[in-house]
């Protein structure tokens, strides 16, 4: 168990430093779900190692472990340090305001998601143009019946300002990509992306990485859709900037000079090699935190039978 309760941790941090460059080296597709899954499962992995560090070393004080039934001379030699304990704890400390943070920016945008839905609820076509001064182009997720709530159906929203600088080709083209959204379900990605930071902050970067994977993966449907890349880079280059959720897929939502740049090239290669490294990683991460947790509730085990048969001796 010593090296399996540290792996989450390592490949935390190393997702949260690598992520955004492992996205841009893998095929969109393959990035948006690689990141997305590594992400919930470092982020449950390694919050799950730091609480299993910080309790082994909580429940070596005499008091607690007495109250727990667990033998003082069973704990004493746990299998990690008592400083690694308390570096455990402290972490968590450490990270909660941050973890807050990110849960109340998520709830916020989840609002402002949920507000952006309802507003073109009404809407009789799935295509909606507004008049706006900016260009900009969206695809709003659908929201399901809740109590009291009816369904609300996905939209693609346009502004006028966009469809006068764009022609035929490139109307196209856009709609193609937020239709790529909204068939790939790639809100649910970003949501699930920003969930694993509530979890794990040092995880913060991979959002921005999920988001601009999703956006090259519908830009990469679109490409296909139409059969020309340059038309919709030239419409990408026209639309404005967004302000956005970062649950609401748009298509200037981020990194539009690298996109339009990879829409000037081929289609990026697969890269199985890599991706298939990344799978296994995230796979041994799995392992190692199923199998600590199995060795930890076993170190427990020991000390509460070792308690028990001290006591039982004690009243014979």
């Amino acid at each position: 168990m010593t090296v399996n309760i540290y792996l989450p941790l390592v490949a935390a941090l190393a997702l949260g430093l690598a992520g955004p460059v492992l996205g841009r080296r893998l095929q969109p597709a393959v990035a948006t779900v690689l990141l997305t899954a590594a992400a919930l499962v470092t982020g449950a992995t390694s919050l799950a190692s730091l609480a299993l560090l910080a309790s082994i070393t909580i429940l070596r004080i005499p008091r607690i472990a007495a109250e727990g039934r667990l033998s003082d001379a069973v704990l004493v030699h746990g299998p990690i340090s008592p400083l690694a304990g308390i570096v455990a704890g402290l972490a968590i400390l450490a990270l909660a305001p941050f973890a807050v943070r990110a849960g109340i920016r998520l709830w916020h945008e989840s609002v402002r998601t949920y507000r952006l839905a309802k507003a073109f609820s009404a809407h009789p076509a799935s295509i909606a143009v507004v008049q706006d001064p900016r260009a900009q182009a969206f695809a709003v997720p659908g929201i399901p019946s809740l109590p009291g709530h009816a369904a609300i159906p996905t939209r693609i929203v346009a502004t006028d300002s966009l469809l006068r600088t764009l022609d035929e080709h490139q109307r196209r083209a856009m709609f193609a990509h937020e239709q790529a959204h909204l068939r790939r379900r790639h809100h649910l990605y970003l949501l699930l992306t920003n969930l694993a930071v509530i979890a794990n902050p040092l995880l913060w970067r991979l959002p921005e990485a999920v988001t601009e994977a999703t956006e090259r993966w519908a830009d990469e449907d679109a490409a296909a859709a139409v059969g020309d890349r340059e038309v919709l880079a030239r419409a990408l280059g026209r639309a404005a900037l967004s302000n956005l959720p970062r649950t609401v897929p748009a298509m200037a939502q981020a990194h539009v000079g690298r996109r339009v740049r990879a829409l000037m090239a081929p289609p990026p290669p697969r890269r199985r090699a890599l991706a298939a490294v990344v799978g296994v990683a995230v796979a041994a991460t799995v392992w190692a935190s199923i199998d600590s947790a199995r060795e930890t509730e076993a170190f427990f085990d020991a000390a509460r039978a070792a308690w028990h048969v001290a006591h039982d001796s004690t009243r014979h």
